[in-house]
């Protein structure tokens, strides 16, 4: 399974989801660093050998301007997709980080409301017994208080 891909076999688990989200977002924001790094090396190692080139070249050196001006248009054209596609990065991670936390405040109040509820059938379960108690003692009285025939 890739870690570019958020698509999941099932959503058995959707705080696990979220989080693996998250984790490959931030491995795509650093694999994307990377790759502008790595970028920018080669587009000062390439401004040096286009340097290079131009005298061994003719067709470099009678346009050398030329040249230079197109290897600094796809330099900015490069820089713009990689600053477009941190961008991109970098939203795919606030939207992974922001489902993660409602996801994990709707668990928190789904544990809110089971505890709730196990509190309430507690109680429940305690009244019924306290009230069958009640009404053993009142027949247990009611039994107690006959009066009997012969009764000495």
């Amino acid at each position: 399974m890739s870690t570019d891909t958020f698509e999941p076999t099932s959503h058995a688990d959707p705080l696990q989801f979220w989080e693996r989200r998250v984790k490959a977002s931030r491995w795509m924001i650093t694999k994307t660093v990377m790759l502008g790094v790595f970028a920018g090396v080669l587009a000062v190692l390439g401004q040096g050998w286009l340097e290079h080139a131009a005298p061994l070249l003719p067709i470099i050196s009678q346009n050398y301007s030329v040249w230079q001006l197109s290897y600094l248009l796809a330099l900015i054209l490069i820089f713009v997709i990689w600053a477009l596609a941190m961008r991109q990065k970098m939203g795919l991670l606030e939207n992974s980080k922001r489902g993660m936390h409602t996801q994990q405040r709707i668990a928190q109040h789904n544990a809110r409301r089971q505890q709730a509820a196990a509190e309430a059938r507690q109680r429940r379960a305690e009244r019924e017994k306290a009230q069958a108690l009640a009404q053993e003692l009142a027949l247990a009285a009611k039994r107690g208080t006959k009066s009997k025939k012969f009764d000495y």
